[in-house]
């Protein structure tokens, strides 16, 4: 299965999805690959060195944009391709997720935050797609113009998840109901609480599961729960 985690909205949590819902699939004996496909590298520098980033970057530029790939893993347990600082066609961004998927049971595609030619390349190679998104106006405004495209496609939608909620946030209590209601059928149940184990985890390039230990998260227990629900997909 190949999951383009998409949404044109920037700052909705499509990395933070990405890494913790590949995490808790990798938990459940899955193959896991995540894949990087924004150009800011997010996921990247989310999970390893800086070092490590810049290697990738200046190996990228030497081969100008189009050389291989090469799969890290990462010690949480599952695989990262990154396609960050690759420069390629439509076509080619596909066939390069359609290639290693091959040998994963799940695959996750951290999508740009806009409609361009490396989140369409990702569409064309996904199988679904998987909606993080903010109980705020403007996020809630682009959520049907992404089911359509999705529906166009004919890729199922997994569901609409809500990211960094807070119960404090008018807004946010307002929105969340909405989401709930006009999307029905489409809303994952997935509501993730604003936590500070993501950038804590994140600035020490881990995953909030290992940085968290044992202490309780509901931001990790929705994610957990996520993960369950699409690994009985798989």
């Amino acid at each position: 299965m190949i999951i383009a985690v998409i949404n044109n909205k920037g700052g909705v949590g499509k990395t933070t999805t990405t890494v913790h819902v590949g995490y808790a699939l990798a938990q459940q004996s899955k193959r896991v690959l995540c894949v990087d496909m924004d150009g800011q590298a997010n996921l990247l520098m989310h999970l390893f060195s800086l070092d490590t980033v810049y290697e990738m970057k200046d190996a990228m530029k030497e081969a100008k944009g189009i050389g291989e790939p090469t799969v890290l893993h990462h010690p949480a347990g599952f695989d990262v391709l990154p396609l960050s600082f690759h420069v390629l066609t439509q076509k080619q961004y596909a066939a390069r997720i359609e290639s290693f998927a091959k040998m994963y049971d799940v695959v996750l595609v951290d999508c740009p935050p806009s409609l361009e030619t490396r989140t369409l390349g990702a569409l064309d190679a996904a199988t679904a797609v998987l909606i993080p998104t903010e109980a705020e106006s403007l996020s809630f405004n682009g959520l049907t113009s992404l089911i359509e495209m999705a529906e166009e496609r004919k890729l199922a939608v997994i569901g609409i998840v809500v990211t960094r909620f807070e119960k404090k946030k008018a807004a946010h209590n307002f929105y969340l109901p909405l989401i709930a209601k006009e999307f029905r059928s489409l809303f994952s149940g997935a509501v993730i609480p604003n936590s500070a184990v993501f950038p804590s985890a994140s600035a020490m390039q881990r995953v909030g599961y290992e940085w968290n230990g044992k202490k309780a998260s509901p931001a990790l227990d929705e994610y957990t729960k996520l993960a369950t629900k699409i690994g009985a997909m798989v």
